[in-house]
């Protein structure tokens, strides 16, 4: 007594330990599956800028190659213009510049200066006299590179912040001055406004020497940029790609910054995109989806216990199903067992009778064909189909026992299960045709041979059963045996055929269901 007293309580903990331990491993279990999303979106939001920034860099890099190409153009045709002579003393040389040139976009100005470093010609007459000779990319001219681009630099008469493409004018190996084209670094404006990669997004165009040429957000003066990962780390291994940038040297924000090295020229173009602005859609996302996902956890937390409720009832209904189907299985086994039994009684009653031995054989081998579907049935507990190939296997053998002789029997029995109906009669009609083939083909023959064969052509099933004995005329033949076998062949609702030969050939066709 005191044994059964002690387990009740512990079984009645069991169930509500077991039900907080599943919903803790289930809450587990979505919480991970939770942050595994999370950080997925997460993933794919920085993956989304990161892509954008870099097709963003590699736009502006083709926009400003088509600049430096047509920029480079023009000063090349104004080099053509000037001529020989020494700048400045051409006659006309305004109108034949400003005819070379042609219309540049709104905002470029072309200018010309002598050796000295003196404005000669420019779009712009009041800037006429203007002294460059300081100016670093004049002074690279002058010591013998034939372009050279600027950093951002300020406009002297307009003090507008401008960049300088500037081309050398040479005659004969020597320098005689040089043409450039002053382009507005707000000329980024329009990219950056093209783009629309946020209100913090940046769009700039750097010399591989790390100076800042141009800038969105416009900045008052030039930057020296050759201390950052992107000249120290980056440009050194990729001519494009993104990195994410902690602090912008500018404006101390974090940006993911897209780069591209501009063909044929010694710029590089970047564009940031600042980390927030990535990221907004996923935060939005996230507050959306944590407003929802909260209250359906706690939901879920209640949808657990009453599941488990429903679960542990269930299991009790399949407690009680198992046991009612283990009893139903023991008693089908039990029936095909009596069966059987039953069946090799009558065929022992049969051999007591005072009837020819022949008879008895005859009618022995069909009680056990009957015996053998219900054995194949117990022994393998497959109530609803019998599997026909061992099934066919021992009924021939079982024949081939009660005859003396050699014969060779070949089985080929394709893979086939069919229901206890189609069993019987199957083996029923095996039993005979294979009886009649020992009686009456092999008389007399030393070197016998009996096929067995069963294949499956579709929904239908051919059974040939072929022996090499003195041959089977139907026409004069109407014994049992034959009344059978039709019966047998109609009851599985198929057809008989006899194929021609020196030995019998038996074709049964029939249905599979």
């Amino acid at each position: 007594m005191g044994k059964i007293s002690s387990e009740k309580p512990a079984s009645r903990l069991s169930s509500p330990f077991a039900a907080i331990w599943l919903t803790m491993v289930m809450l587990t279990a979505l919480t991970a599956l939770a942050t595994l999303m999370i950080w997925q979106n997460y993933k794919a939001a920085l993956d989304a800028a990161e892509a954008r920034a870099v097709s963003s860099a590699q736009l502006v890099a083709a926009h400003i190659e088509w600049m430096m190409e047509a920029s480079d153009q023009a000063l090349r045709r104004i080099d053509a213009t000037i001529g020989d002579d020494p700048v400045g003393s051409a006659r006309n040389a305004v109108a034949d510049i400003r005819a070379a040139v042609g219309d540049l976009p709104k905002g470029f100005q072309y200018s010309v200066y002598d050796e000295t470093g003196r404005l000669r010609y420019s779009s712009v007459p009041e800037a006429v006299g203007i002294q460059v000779s300081d100016r670093e990319y004049f002074q690279r001219l002058r010591s013998g590179e034939p372009i050279v681009i600027s950093p951002q630099l300020e406009e002297r008469l307009s003090g507008e912040q401008v960049f300088v493409i500037a081309r050398a004018i040479t005659r004969n190996g020597q320098f005689h001055g040089a043409a450039s084209i002053a382009i507005p670094t707000r000329a980024m404006d329009e990219f950056w406004t093209l783009l629309e990669l946020g209100p913090l997004s940046t769009v700039a165009v750097v010399r591989q020497d790390g100076w800042l040429i141009a800038r969105h957000p416009q900045l008052p003066q030039t930057i020296d940029l050759s201390g950052t990962a992107l000249f120290t780390r980056f440009l050194a291994t990729s001519q494009g790609g993104f990195y994410h940038n902690a602090s912008s040297p500018a404006d101390g924000l974090s940006r993911i910054v897209g780069y591209r090295s501009v063909k044929h020229w010694p710029v590089i173009a970047t564009t940031g995109i600042e980390r927030s602005e990535a990221l907004q859609s996923f935060w939005s996302s996230l507050r959306g989806g944590l407003m929802i996902g909260i209250p359906l956890m706690c939901l879920l937390v209640l949808g657990v216990f009453w599941i488990m409720r429903l679960l542990k009832a269930d299991a009790k209904h399949r407690r009680a199903l198992e046991s009612a189907i283990e009893r139903n299985a023991f008693l089908m086994r039990e029936i095909h067992h009596r069966v059987k039994n039953n069946l090799q009684a009558v065929s022992a009653l049969v051999r007591l009778q005072p009837l020819p031995k022949d008879l008895k054989d005859d009618m022995a081998r069909r009680i056990a064909a009957m015996v053998a579907v219900h054995e194949q049935i117990y022994g393998a507990d497959q109530f609803e189909q019998v599997e026909v190939a061992p099934y066919v296997e021992r009924l021939v053998k079982e024949v081939a026992a009660g005859f003396l002789g050699h014969v060779e029997i070949e089985t080929q029995i394709a893979p086939l299960r069919v229901g206890p109906d189609h069993a019987m009669p199957i083996g029923l009609i095996i039993n005979e045709v294979v009886t009649n083939a020992f009686k009456h083909a092999f008389a007399n023959k030393t070197d016998g041979r009996l096929a067995v064969r069963l294949s499956i052509d579709g929904t239908t099933a051919h059974l040939v059963v072929e022996d090499n004995g003195t041959g089977y005329d139907p026409g004069h033949s109407n014994g049992m045996g034959t009344r059978l076998i039709e019966s047998f062949v109609a009851q599985l609702g198929g057809t008989l055929e006899f194929g021609d030969g020196p030995g019998t050939k038996v074709i049964i066709s029939f249905p599979l269901v």
